[in-house]
């Protein structure tokens, strides 16, 4: 009887084991479980621009009537050798122009890629159309990236269960969004950096451990120093104080800085409009053996600091000739004029 008994006492607790729940469906992997319904190969495949090279597409897959549509693409482990900027930061160049508002990126998407990053997604919903994108490394190193774009139906109930849906992967995207960098530096340093990610626009940038590197004009051209100094000869914030005989003092100095370098544009005034604002800014273009570089000297307000960008693009082999140097120094020129206006426009 006894045994009976601890036998029919030991039997319920056997059975009262909780069972393991399944693990929730990631809705950035799982198409089917995002869309509560088998999923189909779209009808129509449109054309949407060429991704860049190395990236593989497969066939769009659809659900909801055609309003819900993925698309999805795998790319390289290491950048193409030669390759100005990593597979990564090019696919995100044009993920971030293949926005369906009139082609502008989505406010608060970074525009350079970050080689730190493991993932990455941009959430547009300015627009009639929806859009998310992640992007994020796989374990074997390659990477993924998945685009979803959203119609609303136009019946009220189900375009409110469709916005549950997509506010489910929403909120995934957000968890895999690389978290924003704290601000460092001076203030002065900071309204440089925000200058140059908004200078870059849709180009394929990169910020790593070689700093700063984009796309630019066919050029290849990276930041080779940045940052604040103190006024060198008190350069005028003021384009009407500026002075060729200070300028030429300013071209003296460099020449004598960078004794083996080949002078294409002298130390001069930074060009403006009639109409444009904001102080003197001043600029130079040399090489030195096969390497391009340009600089901008930005006087702040009173005896603030000296504000100095130096870009930097390599010219091998036959790009060293003669035309292709003058092309390469105009290109270089375009870039520190964008860079000047834009730190006028942001700034001053």
């Amino acid at each position: 009887m006894l045994s009976a008994l601890v036998l029919a006492l030991a039997a319920p607790a056997s059975a009262a084991r909780p069972r393991a729940l399944p693990a929730a469906a990631d809705l950035a992997v799982d198409f089917k479980a995002l869309a509560r319904q088998r999923p189909w190969t779209c009808a129509v495949q449109p054309a949407i621009g060429v991704p860049p090279a190395g990236w593989a597409a497969v066939a769009d897959q659809c659900a909801w009537q055609n309003r819900l549509r993925m698309r999805r693409w795998s790319g390289p482990v290491a950048a193409k050798p030669g390759a100005c900027v990593s597979a990564q930061a090019q696919w995100w160049a044009w993920a971030r122009g293949a926005a369906p508002a009139a082609g502008t990126p989505a406010a608060g998407t970074p525009a350079a890629w970050r080689t730190t990053w493991a993932t990455q997604s941009i959430i547009d919903e300015r627009g009639a159309e929806k859009r998310i994108v992640i992007a994020r490394r796989l374990k074997n190193g390659e990477w993924s990236a998945t685009e979803w774009r959203w119609n609303p139906s136009p019946r009220a109930a189900t375009r409110a269960w469709q916005e549950g849906r997509w506010k489910l992967l929403a909120e995934r995207a957000a968890q895999l969004r690389a978290p924003a960098e704290a601000a460092q530096g001076a203030p002065q340093a900071r309204m440089l950096r925000a200058v140059l990610e908004a200078n870059l626009g849709t180009r394929a940038g990169e910020i790593g451990e070689r700093g700063w590197r984009w796309q630019g004009d066919g050029l290849c051209l990276a930041v080779d120093e940045a940052g604040l100094g103190q006024q060198i000869m008190q350069l005028p914030y003021s384009s009407d104080d500026s002075r060729l005989e200070q300028r030429a003092a300013m071209q003296l100095q460099l020449a004598r800085r960078y004794p083996r370098a080949t002078w294409l544009t002298n130390f001069s005034l930074v060009p403006t409009s009639p109409n444009e604002r904001g102080g003197a800014k001043f600029y130079a273009i040399w090489t030195e053996q096969a390497t391009l570089k340009g600089q901008l000297w930005i006087p702040t307000r009173g005896n603030g600091p000296l504000v100095r960008l130096r870009l930097t693009a390599a010219l091998p082999g036959v790009a060293a000739e003669a035309p292709a140097v003058a092309r390469a120094e105009q290109a270089m020129q375009r870039e520190l004029m964008a860079l000047a206006s834009r730190w006028a426009a942001q700034h001053e």
